[in-house]
């Protein structure tokens, strides 16, 4: 029996969302009797189990309403073809945005020029020096799509060339700024992280110059006719309490009728996302059955 709502979400915000849904569940079944079902994997990416991807699912299975990052599992050819072409979601739309920005440490940086931008990071000077978020399993591929746009391959490579390796924001921040620090001198990770960042000695928060990108939380959906809680499912994402467990974590909510981000721009000066990541029916890009295998390679 499918749920109606399953979540996969990045861990900030991850509690805040499961309780706003579970409160939101208990009132709903006081006012109208309605159960719904969800499910909150307990990690994400290329931690979780086989049994928790979707496309490892029976049919029977896959979940009325699917709310994801847009660039884990949905991103890849094989979700493409298996839930988005043969129809079984109908729906998608950005719910919000989970923004991603640079910080430095700068004691390890030294002499070399302090970054302004994403694109300075395709330059020689930093080899070495770049710690993105994920694993060498699941990297995050939001840097590296955003210069290859931007840019071309070729900066796309000089930028992957660059890495260091992969780490959670929470681990990385407890060694920013000393000598255990063994991650990098420059870190991509969201700006919820950033921000606690800036407390901290011989750290910068970087302020770009241009060029800002941003990763959609994206609810997936059956047809109404086979999902008899789907207008259930899209008031709570636009329900109060939903909006506060992702702003409190800075995630913006997405523009209604479009999915853009006015309240992403209001709230974080100059971020481009919208012409980066245009809305679609889907997230699959093709340059990423490329761009993976490279950040793949970063740390052998």
């Amino acid at each position: 029996m499918p749920v109606d709502f399953w979540a996969e979400t990045a861990s900030p915000v991850k509690n805040p969302l499961k309780d706003a849904f579970l409160y939101y569940a208990e009132k709903l079944y006081e006012r109208r009797n309605v159960i719904l079902s969800s499910y909150f994997p307990f990690v994400m990416g290329g931690d979780m189990p086989a049994s928790d991807y979707l496309v490892n699912m029976d049919l029977r299975d896959v979940p009325d309403n699917y709310f994801t990052m847009g660039f884990g599992e949905c991103s890849t050819g094989r979700f493409y073809e298996k839930f988005i072409k043969s129809g079984i979601y109908t729906h998608s739309k950005i719910i919000s945005w989970f923004p991603e920005t640079m910080v430095v440490d700068t004691k390890r940086l030294g002499s070399r020029p302090l970054p302004e931008s994403f694109f300075d990071l395709t330059h020689s000077c930093y080899r070495g020096e770049v710690c993105i978020i994920g694993s060498p399993e699941v990297p995050d591929p939001l840097a590296a799509l955003f210069i290859y746009k931007q840019l071309g391959i070729e900066a796309a490579k000089n930028f992957i060339y660059n890495i260091a390796g992969f780490g959670a924001p929470v681990n990385a921040i407890r060694h920013i700024g000393k000598s255990s620090n063994n991650f990098g001198s420059i870190f991509i990770m969201p700006l919820f992280f950033a921000n606690v960042c800036r407390e901290l000695k011989h750290v910068a928060v970087i302020q770009m110059r241009e060029g800002y990108f941003a990763e959609p939380f994206i609810l997936f959906s059956k047809a109404k006719s086979e999902n008899k809680n789907y207008q259930y499912i899209n008031e709570f994402v636009k329900s109060q309490d939903f909006k506060e467990a992702f702003s409190e974590k800075s995630f913006f909510m997405a523009d209604e009728k479009t999915g853009g981000g006015k309240d992403v721009k209001k709230n974080f000066a100059c971020l481009a996302e919208t012409k980066i990541f245009p809305l679609c029916k889907n997230t699959y890009f093709p340059e990423l059955e490329f761009i993976f295998p490279m950040l793949r390679e970063v740390v052998k």
